[in-house]
């Protein structure tokens, strides 16, 4: 295993910053964002809606100088790896390697100084509160690469399949404790195209007509749901759900008129934990 000093940010190891990681305090769960509500004469309440809000993640780390001016020069490269305003960048921590958390700075430091030791906390917020695989879906797992075998990931699956036959039918496995929402990209030719998670039963139809160099990418993920056909948004002309995959197997059916498709899933394998 590489010694990134216990983590890494942004592709930074702390080991390159002089950091050593000596805790971690991450939630098993992020914070219940919980909607209730009180009716009279009802003992208790209604449990209208939960959802999970940010996650907090505490790092604490040491500092280890030689002197005051290599210290003070260390606490400037910490401050610009940190920048908050460069926004989320993947926290990568030794202890769990295959997975990484989008979170970025945000808190106070107070730093404990004696001599040229440091020691401090660094605090991050993940906005999106699930962990997420390092490698993404269409990547290739091989040995050495440090997963963790409680991830659920899974040696030959198949992410990219073709469609020449239509209605195909394709298991697309999702290893994550968490739902997880795919880029679908789409090569070839065929039009009235319908893509189906028959595990959730969504269904999204676009009315779309493909030639044999077009290329129609998906991108299923809340708030950022679009549709782009060789690069120009196609999503008017689309009805239905924007498909997700669940934990597990998830039987996607395509179905085209004229179908010569190659259809690529892309997406990280994503955890509560």
């Amino acid at each position: 295993m590489t010694d990134n000093g216990g983590a890494s940010y942004g592709g930074v190891s702390f080991a390159s910053l002089g950091l050593l990681v000596t805790g971690v305090n991450l939630p098993l769960l992020p914070e219940t964002i919980q909607e209730e509500e009180s009716l009279p004469g009802l003992d208790g309440s209604l449990d209208m809606e939960m959802r999970y809000g940010p996650r907090m993640i505490e790092v604490t780390v040491e500092l280890l100088t030689k002197d005051e001016s290599e210290y003070q020069a260390a606490l400037q490269r910490l401050a610009k790896v940190f920048n908050a305003r460069l926004g989320s960048k993947p926290l990568v921590l030794d202890r769990m390697p295959g997975k990484r958390w989008m979170a970025k700075y945000n808190g106070t430091i107070s730093i404990e100084k004696i001599a040229s030791l440091g020691s401090f906390t660094l605090p991050f917020k993940a906005f999106y509160p699930f962990s997420e695989s390092v490698l993404e879906s269409h990547q290739m797992l091989e040995y050495g690469q440090n997963y963790l075998f409680g991830m659920g990931l899974r040696y030959g699956d198949t992410y990219s399949f073709g469609v020449t036959t239509s209605p195909k039918s394709q298991l697309i496995y999702h290893a994550g404790t968490h739902e997880a929402f795919p880029v679908i990209r789409m090569r070839g030719s065929g039009s009235n195209i319908k893509i189906t998670n028959t595990a959730t039963s969504e269904s999204l139809t676009i009315n779309t007509v493909m030639t044999a160099n077009d290329v129609v990418e998906i991108n299923c993920a809340p708030l950022e749901q679009t549709i782009l056909k060789n690069g120009i948004s196609a999503v008017s002309g689309a009805t239905g759900k924007f498909p997700r995959l669940i934990e597990g197997e998830n039987k996607i059916t395509i179905s085209a008129t004229g179908a010569n498709l190659t259809v690529d899933f892309i997406f990280r394998h994503t955890y509560l934990y």
